[in-house]
């Protein structure tokens, strides 16, 4: 259908206060509310329960309102009236419900109906119209002579429309309101309305618990946020001493004038040195952005796809880089099974523990516009086909650029299905169980880090501590108020235990007790150093792995950790050499006893597997103690713990000829037995290589 707007005619009605929670209502049955005028063929009256609104101009449409709520903006409501559509000139003439109006009646909007049964729904601002719903036939609605009830429920940035009860429209995507309301009727038509109420609720947005509204938003240096330059998109490392973000436009730009990833790093002072470019191959001649960082700081999540040549873009998707010894390598692309998108934007976030890809995109069976996706990582590298995470975070709207705090668990995103201050807003939401789609109730993150604008992304480093946002072309760090599950940051570095040497290695993570894999990182080449993320509550077990050498695994319990800690932990490895001399670090005992706990099966089927391997292979199991207890105790404790060791390994198949047990008591110290640390270190079970 195609209607001509023309100038209105504009009527001011004074407004009545009634109700505490009813803040209008008007049943027409007397005209308490001073409705009727007659001006420029516009005739209104009140009469028997009924608004009368004759539009007897030749063209223009004529309209009449009220001032109601005070501040649109900040007021949540419902507005409802019935209407029926009494005289018109012909099927397509139109009629509707005015709301949320300006004081100047520059911003408006309008739920209109027509007499063919057909429903509309724009917004008048910025001298133009703006189409929430363009003209089409609606079941919903009403002929000539039919009431039609028409309600809109405003929710903060939300609104949704409904016709005779029936929902037929809702979006996410508002930010300013006016407190003006009524009606409109096309040249030609008799309206008549009936039951006009407005009802304020208290706000919906549900503000997180430990927002402080004292906290300030503080601009990063000119290091960071140039004067000239627009800077947006933030990552932040796990330790919290390297940012990546990008330029926009910048002559400094690796030969295009796109999107290029600059990062810049804490001195020791704690203060952000002169941003530099990433280079080649990680900015191409697309769009670069960094998505996520891992916590070894070794591997980037990547927007886009990139050609081998390290130049030439290859489409849009998601990459992942990895460093080598001469800096970043080409990316190489993510793959994810049965992976769709029906919409043109999309967001990522690679988890702590290289494990799960979360994905804001469009699919099938999406709730709404784009949802946050979980997939989990399969033994080829690839990644599962994508599962929604539930429509406790999904809504009918827009949710996108998920991220998942360092504890696994406190969910970051932004969205404009959930109420909130502007078109966008960032909100937070915890995962309570393994399923990922049982999510407590998302929290807005208040009004200091939200705004009436678009607010798209936050990062966190590792401790939690600082929030980074891009806001108004510049990177912005605010103190993150909202708690997450404490995490403790391990950190090290990975040598050859016999050379010295640093070394590049996976890292793998374990429940001790289980020793289900938890997750996996990788040292730096150059440097030999990691990190890893380990959230508490768990007894975890950490190794290096590589080829051709054997692990010496490192524990760590996290069980009652209470905040954030940063522990630094070397990893070894031990080449399988004749002659090496391996200890076994996670082989337990009881106090005073040589029966192995359940936690030590991991090291011991670990042990297992390389002797499968390495089937000539013979050793000597020696255990230790420190020199608490008398010396003839402590020979038999430790024999009795090396043979303990030797009869697991037999009863799982190894041949008697390959495995000897020997207990030395306290005749091989490697430690001082003056403190608690080097006791430790003195008792233990070890092996070394006889024949390889």
């Amino acid at each position: 259908m195609r209607f001509t707007f023309t100038l209105l005619t504009f009527f001011f009605v004074s407004t009545l206060a009634l109700a505490q929670n009813v803040k209008f209502n008007d049943t027409f049955d007397d005209d308490k509310n001073t409705w009727s005028s007659n001006s420029d063929g516009f005739v209104t009256s009140v009469n028997k329960g009924k608004l009368t609104l004759e539009n007897n101009h030749e063209k223009n449409s004529k309209w009449i309102w009220k001032a109601i709520v005070d501040d649109g903006t900040a007021t949540d409501f419902d507005v409802e009236a019935t209407l029926i559509l009494d005289k018109t000139p012909n099927e397509y003439a139109t009629y509707g419900l005015v709301w949320g109006m300006y004081s100047d009646n520059s911003d408006y909007r309008v739920v209109q109906l027509s007499g063919n049964k057909q429903l509309q729904i724009y917004h008048y601002y910025a001298n133009d119209f703006h189409y929430d719903k363009k003209w089409e036939p609606s079941k919903q609605v009403n002929g000539k002579d039919k009431k039609n009830k028409v309600k809109v429920e405003k929710r903060a940035n939300i609104y949704k429309v409904f016709i005779n009860d029936e929902l037929v429209f809702q979006t996410g995507n508002n930010s300013y309101y006016g407190g003006r309301f009524g009606f409109i009727v096309d040249a030609g038509v008799t309206l008549l309305a009936e039951d006009f109420k407005v009802i304020e609720y208290p706000s919906s947005i549900n503000v997180v618990k430990e927002f402080n509204s004292n906290l300030k938003m503080i601009k990063l240096p000119e290091t960071v946020s140039s004067p000239t330059i627009e800077e947006t998109n933030p990552v932040i490392s796990a330790d919290g001493n390297i940012l990546y973000f990008d330029r926009k436009s910048n002559p400094a730009n690796v030969e295009t004038d796109k999107d290029d990833i600059w990062y810049s790093v804490k001195d020791r002072n704690g203060k952000w040195e002169q941003a530099k470019n990433i280079g080649r191959p990680l900015n191409n001649r697309d769009y670069n952005f960094v998505i996520s960082s891992s916590p070894d700081n070794n591997t980037l999540l990547l927007g886009n796809k990139y050609a081998s040549d390290g130049v030439s873009p290859n489409g849009p998707g998601v990459s992942m880089a990895q460093k080598g010894l001469r800096g970043w390598e080409i990316p190489k692309d993510v793959v994810i099974e049965d992976y769709a998108n029906k919409n043109d934007y999309v967001g990522y976030f690679l988890s702590s523990d290289n494990k799960h890809l979360l994905m804001s995109v469009e699919r099938p069976e999406g709730y709404g516009l784009k949802d946050i996706f979980v997939s989990y990582v399969k033994e080829d590298g690839t990644f599962s086909k994508p599962k929604n995470i539930g429509n406790v975070v999904n809504s009918f709207e827009d949710e996108t650029n998920p991220f998942l705090a360092a504890d696994g668990k406190t969910l970051y995103f932004a969205s404009k299905g959930h109420p909130g201050y502007g078109y966008y807003d960032l909100f937070v939401s915890k995962r309570l169980d393994d399923s990922w789609t049982n999510w407590t109730k998302p929290e807005n993150l208040g009004n200091i880090i939200n705004s009436p604008g678009y607010e798209l992304s936050i990062f966190l480093s590792a401790k939690g501590d600082k929030a980074y946002v891009g806001r108004e072309q510049d990177i912005w760090e605010i103190d993150n108020t909202v708690k997450q599950d404490p995490v403790a940051l391990v950190k090290g570095k990975v040598y050859d235990s016999k050379t010295k040497k640093v070394m590049s290695a996976p890292i793998v993570y374990n429940a001790l007790k289980t020793n289900k894999e938890l997750g996996t990182a990788i040292s730096d080449p150059s440097t030999g150093s990691y990190s890893i993320v380990l959230p508490y509550g768990e007894k975890y077990s950490f190794m290096a792995e590589k080829e051709g050498y054997y692990a010496v695994t490192q524990n760590v319990d996290l069980s009652d950790l209470k905040e954030y800690k940063e522990i630094e932990v070397d990893l070894y490895l031990n080449p399988i050499e004749k002659g090496e001399i391996i200890r076994l670090n996670n082989i337990f005992f009881a106090s005073g006893k040589y029966e192995l706990l359940a936690e030590s099966f991991a090291e011991l089927d670990k042990l297992l597997q390389v002797l499968k391997s390495n089937s000539k292979m013979k050793i000597e199991i020696s255990g230790h103690t420190d020199a608490v207890g008398a010396d003839a105790d402590n020979l038999t404790l430790s024999n009795n713990r090396a043979n303990a060791v030797m009869n697991y390994l037999l009863g799982k198949g190894i041949a008697k000829d390959r495995l000897s047990a020997k207990g030395y008591g306290e005749t091989k110290f490697i430690a001082t037995n003056d403190t608690d640390e080097g006791k430790q270190l003195n008792r233990r079970v070890e092996f070394v290589i006889l024949e390889k």
